[in-house]
């Protein structure tokens, strides 16, 4: 048996792909309230537009499509799509070959790239929001803070990133998921909020609430920044 934890998850959700999918059709979930922040925010002008004497106003330019990373995308609904629908122009990974496969068919559109997230590398400042959900509490703890700082050098400055975390204060978790093996890791909500300022973003809200469809599980839900200097403020 292998007992990586990255191979687990990866296995885990290879198998449970079609259930899964059919799980989160139509599921309400905070996930989308908060793609929706990042997705609002990045569409926002981040400066005001310097006025101009009419004689020498020109039309103005589009404004290029946001650029939005999505960690963890799983099927590619509901938030690549919610992304895509809402004018970003996204780039999904998932750990999961067929959970990315299953994305592609749905979100063409969308850049691909597959594998650990933790392991992945980008420009700095070269994505205008981040979104990941109910993956990062897959890592080992110990990698966290490391995706996290990555995360805030990805963000252009003033960028958000939503997320959200486990709330259990438990190093290592190996558990069943639908009779497959799954992994889990996590810390407790303060070290969590630590763990977030710690590598370098501003945190802008948090909340934990109660996963609606399973009982008893509570998540932490946060809104996190970059300051404008590259530095939290």
């Amino acid at each position: 048996m292998n007992d990586n934890p990255k191979h687990i998850v990866q296995e885990a959700y290879d198998h449970v792909a079609e259930w899964y999918l059919r799980w989160i059709d139509g599921q309400i979930s905070p996930r989308e309230r908060y793609a929706a922040k990042v997705l609002q925010h990045a569409l926002s002008p981040q400066q005001p537009q310097q006025q101009q004497p009419p004689e020498t106003q020109q039309p103005p330019s589009p404004r290029p499509r946001p650029r939005i990373l999505d960690l963890g995308c799983g099927p590619g609904i509901p938030v690549t799509r919610l992304l895509l629908d809402g004018g970003a122009d996204v780039v999904a990974n998932d750990i999961s070959p067929k959970q990315l496969a299953m994305a592609r068919e749905r979100c063409p559109q969308a850049h691909f790239v597959g594998g650990d997230a933790a392991a992945l590398a980008f420009e700095p400042a070269s994505f205008d929001g981040v979104v990941s959900f109910f993956t990062i509490f897959h890592l080992p703890r110990a990698e966290q803070k490391g995706l996290l700082a990555k995360v805030c050098a990805w963000l252009k400055p003033g960028a958000l990133f939503a997320f959200n975390l486990a709330t259990v204060d438990e190093e290592e978790i190996y558990g069943e998921f639908l009779g497959h093996g799954m992994f889990w890791s996590s810390y407790g909500v303060e070290a969590n909020v630590a763990m977030v300022r710690e590598a370098g973003l501003e945190v802008v809200e948090v909340e934990v609430l109660e996963s609606e469809p399973d009982e008893g599980i509570e998540f932490m839900w946060v809104v996190a920044r970059k300051g404008l200097g590259g530095e939290p403020q």
